[in-house]
């Protein structure tokens, strides 16, 4: 899944179960299960500093606080020309151009935070 096994989660697949775009503080929040049929270990992909984000629904898309939808693909292309991310699942793709992201995980009873990863160290902060 292109960069998803980056992110060091594991071999299984993970189901987006929730999606929050927060306009004001420019940010996309995924909220995932890794290997839903066995483990179902929570985690967040959190993008900071958004800007053009583009929605593709293939179909109906329930309420997005309530989805199971398979993530098929995950691009974070970080040239210098482009910033841009992909998430693509089985019931839509979301595009957009992100400074930084975090991947947070979480165990019972504890919380456990990725650092923020600028996916551009050198860039300037572009804002809406």
């Amino acid at each position: 899944m292109d960069d998803y096994q980056a992110l060091g989660l594991g071999e299984a697949t993970s189901v987006v179960t929730a999606v929050t775009v927060d306009t004001n503080d420019q940010s996309v929040s995924l909220f995932c299960l890794y290997d839903p049929q066995q483990e179902s270990r929570p985690y967040t992909l959190r993008f900071r500093q958004c800007e053009h984000i583009v929605w593709d629904t293939f179909g109906d898309v329930p309420d997005l606080q309530h989805l199971e939808a398979e993530l098929v693909g995950l691009s974070l292309q970080t040239s210098e020309a482009s910033k841009l991310v992909i998430i693509t699942t089985d019931m839509f793709e979301l595009s957009f151009r992100s400074e930084s992201f975090s991947v947070e995980t979480y165990a019972p009873g504890s919380s456990q935070t990725a650092p923020h990863y600028p996916l551009h160290p050198t860039a300037a902060r572009e804002r809406l």
